[in-house]
């Protein structure tokens, strides 16, 4: 049955919003089906993220899967570049945003190309992966492609809700941080470091072996 335009305008509502689609690749897909309150925690950090950067700023995303939050940070900062060495994950980011705001590389940070220099780095969901004795290196990255006024978001984990993690999260997790491990590491290489928690989407400033996930600021390269 046809809808009843007298009663309903709907239809017209559709035809401004145009038939764009998006599409969910092998990452997204599985917590959508399985975990789909993770997509909102992720969504949360990356605009905690973006507030944090401001306007009109370049940003790099490492570890940037398929794109959904470099998307974000592109719409809210200016400019963004993701980077992952999943070449399926950036195929699908390249196939979702194509617009001039931003781009896609399947290239591994620790190559990158030190030409090209960044307003803020942002990293979620990255470091636990990385072997332990790799860690300077990253982090000398890290200060390698920020300019000299430029800020590191970096968020991981805490070590403390590891036994509540599922086997598919913590099948490639190598390098867990506490809070203060992480504000110590990185305190190496920034002069000033700000550290938040979250617990479910909500990013806090309080007792941090409780938080769930950690989110740290980095300001003022060493």
């Amino acid at each position: 049955m046809k809808s009843d335009m007298s009663q309903s305008c709907w239809e017209p509502v559709k035809e401004i919003m145009g038939k764009r689609e998006v599409f969910f690749g092998q990452h997204l897909a599985y917590q959508f089906l399985n975990t789909p309150r993770r997509i909102l925690y992720m969504m949360s950090y990356y605009k905690f993220a973006s507030k944090m950067i401001g306007r009109k700023k370049s940003v790099l995303d490492v570890g940037c899967g398929e794109g959904l939050g470099t998307w974000l940070l592109a719409k809210e900062c200016g400019q963004a570049e993701g980077i992952d060495t999943d070449h399926e994950a950036i195929e699908i980011g390249k196939k979702n945003w194509n617009d001039s705001k931003i781009l896609f590389n399947d290239v591994d940070f620790f190559t990158a190309d030190n030409k090209k220099t960044y307003d803020a780095i942002v990293s979620f969901d990255v470091i636990e992966h990385i072997l332990p004795e790799n860690m300077i290196k990253f982090w000398k990255k890290v200060l390698d492609l920020l300019n000299d006024n430029g800020i590191a978001i970096i968020g991981t984990p805490n070590i403390t809700s590891n036994q509540y993690a599922s086997t598919v999260t913590r099948a490639g997790h190598v390098n867990l941080y506490s809070g203060e491990r992480l504000e110590e590491e990185m305190g190496k290489f920034f002069k000033y470091v700000f550290m938040f928690g979250a617990n479910d989407e909500v990013i806090h400033t309080g007792f941090l072996p409780m938080a769930h996930y950690l989110i740290a600021v980095g300001c003022c390269k060493r």
